[in-house]
């Protein structure tokens, strides 16, 4: 139970009081009951009248209001860091590497029941799907430079460097394209107000939308406001959707706030932490260096023909009277002149303990267990088990929001002209969206989950299938990756190879039996 703190009378109080009780009782309960809405509360954290929060008053803004007026900065020192810190290229690299991997693989799975169609119906129409997705992977780039496996990573990353990317549908059809429809990937920077106006209720960042709150269309410039060419920008409208409703451009941003109409970096929380670091890093190296060096100095009394050593500043004439460190340098002294050792004390013991502190409460920031940030396990096994499974969880988490944000709807592309074309028989697929949905139907294999001990691993799946517990699907998506239907049909013919080497290789001739044999026949 919180207890309010009665103010403590003044002279005022006790002059006011004396003459007109009923007024200095008036006065006590008002300042009481200020005190109270000021400084008191059930949460210590919430107070104003705490030597840890007086000073405390951080703002109440929107989420625009919180990021948008940072966020230009937020994005260039991210992928600054990204570019040049080693422990932030690991933690958006590692992301990348076990989220995407070589691509998220299509596992077509239509609802058989929901379309009325038998089971060998929908294998085959499965797999003639899973074939035509391929050939257009080949071709969905609209720069014609990477495979769509290649274009996924590069998407990902962008939405870790930068916050949020965009994703635009265009129709090219390149000779020797079995598809025509294309994904043009538009970088954060592109998509912004008209002529740099400032924001209004319905443009807010580049993003136009409804009173409601609903985005309808994107300004995009037609190149990077940071290129080399420092040339004029011009903008163009693109609209989020068709009138029918069908999707044409993909924003990929984690939306953490309902307001919120840009994406927040995924370094944001610790830029200031990872620069600190960077730079008390490079000290330490540069210390050491010198440790290194062995380095004494002259001490003596300046000649006056010569004067005292000379001396510059970091844009040094390179003098020829300078003297520089080297490693091994042997230098002659005048008459009278004495040295004195420097040492630094590098390398510092304590580095290593502090670093790894400090790496601890980043990797707590970004989701990464500290011994897959710096990609070193020394502790035991159950310790790096659980690591990697907290690590697999977010991993899983954001290839299940990428598969939602771009594969499915890109995944939607290709039917609508798969099917228009006739390469993909669809019956409804235009007519109703419960049907399209059953077309449409589909799961995405992507990197499978680290295994400290296969062996252990492959006990425990198998008891979970035998309990009905998984499906053998379920344990290739975790274990090794891949269709199930594919494998059996794989196993069944590596089955048969084996069986038909077997058949084909000639049995062992007998022994012909020795002369020693025949005596002891005889005998």
């Amino acid at each position: 139970m919180t207890t309010i703190k009665v103010p403590r009378q003044t002279i005022v109080d006790r002059v006011v009081g004396y003459f007109a009780p009923g007024l200095a009782l008036s006065m006590l309960r008002d300042r009481t009951m200020l005190s109270a809405y000021t400084g008191q509360g059930g949460y210590k954290g919430g107070r104003r009248d705490r030597r840890a929060t007086r000073n405390w008053h951080p703002g109440g803004g929107s989420a625009d209001a919180d990021l948008l007026p940072q966020l230009t900065d937020l994005r260039g020192r991210s992928r600054d860091l990204a570019r040049n810190l080693p422990v932030a290229t690991g933690a958006i690299q590692t992301n990348r590497t076990h989220v995407i991997g070589e691509g998220l693989v299509l596992n077509a799975q239509c609802n058989r029941k929901a379309l009325g169609i038998t089971e060998e119906q929908a294998t085959a129409w499965n797999e003639t799907t899973e074939a035509e997705w391929q050939l257009f992977c080949r071709s969905a780039d609209f720069t014609s430079v990477q495979h769509f496996a290649d274009l996924q990573a590069m998407l990902f990353g962008g939405v870790l460097e930068s916050g949020d990317i965009f994703a635009i549908r265009r129709f090219r059809r390149d000779p020797g394209d079995a598809y025509g429809t294309k994904v043009q990937v538009i970088e954060a920077d592109m998509v912004s107000n008209p002529n740099w106006m400032a924001d209004t209720d319905t443009l807010v960042a580049g993003i136009e939308h409804t009173r409601q709150g609903v985005p309808v269309a994107v300004h995009v410039t037609d190149r990077h406001p940071g290129d080399r060419r420092r040339t004029a920008v011009s903008w163009r409208r693109v609209p989020m959707r068709y009138n029918d409703g069908r999707q044409i451009v993909v924003h990929l941003f984690d939306r953490l706030r309902p307001t919120q109409t840009r994406g927040i970096p995924y370094l944001a929380p610790v830029v200031e932490a990872l620069k600190s670091l960077g730079d008390y890093t490079d000290a330490e190296v540069r210390a050491a260096v010198v440790s290194a060096m062995f380095t004494v100095f002259v001490k003596g009394a300046p000649s006056p023909e010569t004067g005292p050593l000379a001396s510059t500043d970091a844009g040094g004439t390179g003098r020829e009277d300078e003297i520089e460190l080297g490693a091994g340098a042997v230098v002659d002294l005048a008459e009278g002149e004495d040295i004195v050792t420097a040492n630094p004390g590098r390398p510092n013991p304590q580095f290593d303990a502090f670093v790894t502190a400090f790496l601890r409460q980043i990797g707590v920031a970004l989701e990464l267990p500290f011994e897959l940030l710096i990609k070193h396990f020394t502790a035991s096994y159950s310790a790096s088990r659980a690591a990697l499974e907290m690590a697999y969880h977010s991993f899983r988490r954001r290839r299940s929001w990428f598969v939602r944000q771009f594969m499915e709807p890109v995944y939607g592309w290709f039917l609508e002209e798969a099917v228009l074309t006739g390469r993909i028989d669809a019956p409804g697929f235009f007519d109703d969206p419960a049907i399209r949905a059953a077309w449409m139907r589909a799961t995405w294999t992507g990197p499978v989950r680290i295994s400290l001990d296969p062996k252990k691993d492959a006990e425990a799946d198998k008891i979970d299938v035998e309990q009905r517990v998984k499906t053998r699907q379920q344990v290739l998506t975790e274990r090794t990756g891949g269709d199930f239907d594919q494998k059996v049909e794989q196993v069944r013919r590596e089955e048969a190879a084996l069986e038909g080497l077997s058949a084909a290789s000639p049995s062992p001739a007998p022994m012909l039996p020795s002369p020693d044999d025949e005596e002891d026949d005889d005998a």
